[in-house]
């Protein structure tokens, strides 16, 4: 794949200095541009890097002169912009999203599990022989503490969120559960997921 990337510069303040004459017309007219060099990736600035410079010219004649002590004083006085940190803050602000929809999503899960309802598919650690993988359940009646599940045919050996083409719940594959006991079995992620209100894409309405 090709990245665009590198350093660039950006002018990051214009000043107007009138103590000092222009060493060809004379006249107390300078201008003084400072510079930012900046890490960008395709085109987005990312991070302020290196040290700041400064172009320094007469508006006047346009003549352009080097001032070390111009150049020291309105470099240590201008700060970065913000704007040339905009790809860190994308990354703490995806990296916060990501956080907050983990966070919401373990919220669901939480609430789902205190409050049951047929429908509700449950994804949970299983084995079969000496394999160690994964089932789904889909809850079909709930009766005070009881709760009837219906299992389905497939053991996945990897966490998945869906059921495959050719798999389905089957009430010949019941699967009991107590609604107490529902708490312990997310803690101890013997349930690694809870899903309500799904897409049919999911499969999880296929019953036989």
């Amino acid at each position: 794949m090709f990245y665009i990337k590198g350093t660039r510069k950006a002018k990051i303040k214009v000043y107007h200095h009138h103590d000092r004459p222009c060493e060809e017309c004379k006249d107390f007219n300078l201008t003084i541009g400072v510079y930012q060099e900046y890490f960008h990736f395709f085109f987005i600035p990312v991070a302020a890097t290196g040290e700041k410079s400064t172009v320094i010219y007469c508006s006047s004649c346009g003549q352009r002169l080097r001032s070390d002590s111009l150049t020291k004083e309105y470099v240590s006085r201008t700060r970065a912009p913000f704007y040339l940190y905009t790809g860190l803050l994308l990354i703490g602000l995806l990296v916060l999203l990501g956080f907050a929809g983990t966070g919401w999503g373990a919220y669901e899960r939480s609430r789902y599990i205190s409050d049951p309802r047929v429908g509700d598919v449950y994804l949970m650690k299983a084995s079969q022989d000496v394999l160690n993988g994964y089932r789904f359940v889909r809850l079909s009646r709930i009766n005070g503490d009881s709760i009837i599940a219906m299992g389905n045919n497939v053991l996945y050996l990897t966490s998945t969120s869906d059921l495959s083409s050719d798999d389905y719940f089957s009430a010949d594959a019941p699967v009991l559960l107590r609604r107490s006991q529902l708490k312990q079995l997310y803690q101890t992620d013997s349930i690694q997921n809870v899903y309500r209100d799904y897409e049919g894409s999911s499969g999880f309405n296929r019953v036989k």
